[in-house]
């Protein structure tokens, strides 16, 4: 069974240090996410919540084999290597451009809120009532619950969404912009989210990139003036990283809406 992830990490992970923790892979990777944050000079981090939260500690034995049995009732099950990703139900981080200079860009914000994988898939919601999906490949705005969302203050209509359906974890998942009243059934898995999700640094907007623009989403402008923002600012705000995927991404969309 999982064991503890890690400790008081707001104080162990700063620079020159080196955290002791025993992981597997989706926490790794928050860990280092969470760590090119955090020794970003351009990034700050907490500006828009009083509950930041980053340790993401393993639940007790006790508490995953009550989970499982509850969503076993529910006719879901979920392998003993997926609680994993019980370890960042409890995260709460959001950033911001540290320097807010004066530019004829505009700032670029970002960060993540994980909802209980059990309450998205077992707890009934009205919330994406009203949203529509784009993709027309069917109606799933009444089994949709979201497990990840940008934190309040940056966009928390924006959300990352299981459909729900018994059988086995993960279901299929979709992307909800509930501010625009839409979604759109994604074509990748939950475990390749969570991985883009923080290799992204979850900046707003960053699900644009990987799924198909069409002239039908509500709101369109608002998409590409994401798109546009996240182009030009990423190169600036993580200068190491290469950002070209999302570069030509952009442009793509650009010459295909015409």
């Amino acid at each position: 069974m999982l064991q503890p992830v890690i400790r008081n990490l707001p104080n162990q992970y700063k620079k020159n240090q080196t955290p002791i923790y025993n992981t597997t892979m989706i926490t790794e990777k928050y860990l280092k996410c969470l760590k090119e944050l955090q020794d970003n000079p351009n990034i700050q981090i907490g500006e828009y919540s009083e509950t930041n939260y980053f340790d993401c500690e393993a639940p007790s034995e006790r508490f995953l084999k009550s989970v499982k049995s509850d969503l076993e009732e529910e006719n879901i099950l979920i392998s003993d290597k997926d609680l994993e990703y019980f370890n960042l139900v409890s995260i709460v981080l959001n950033w911001d451009d540290k320097s807010k200079v004066p530019t004829n860009v505009k700032i670029l914000r970002g960060g993540f809120v994980f909802n209980d994988i059990s309450d998205s898939l077992t707890f009934p919601t009205d919330y994406f009532e009203n949203t529509v999906n784009v993709k027309d490949d069917g109606e799933y705005s009444e089994k949709l619950g979201w497990f990840e969302r940008l934190p309040m203050g940056v966009d928390d209509s924006m959300r990352g969404c299981f459909i729900k359906e018994e059988g086995n974890f993960p279901p299929p998942i979709a992307f909800c912009n509930a501010g625009a009243g839409w979604y759109v059934k994604l074509d990748f898995d939950y475990y390749k989210y969570m991985e883009l999700l923080f290799e992204n640094y979850g900046f707003k907007g960053w699900q644009y990139f990987y799924i198909d623009i069409v002239k039908e989403i509500p709101m369109l402008e608002k998409v590409l003036e994401d798109m546009q923002t996240a182009v030009q600012v990423l190169p600036l705000l993580f200068p190491d990283k290469d950002w070209s995927y999302h570069k030509k991404k952009y442009q793509d969309v650009l010459e295909k809406l015409g």
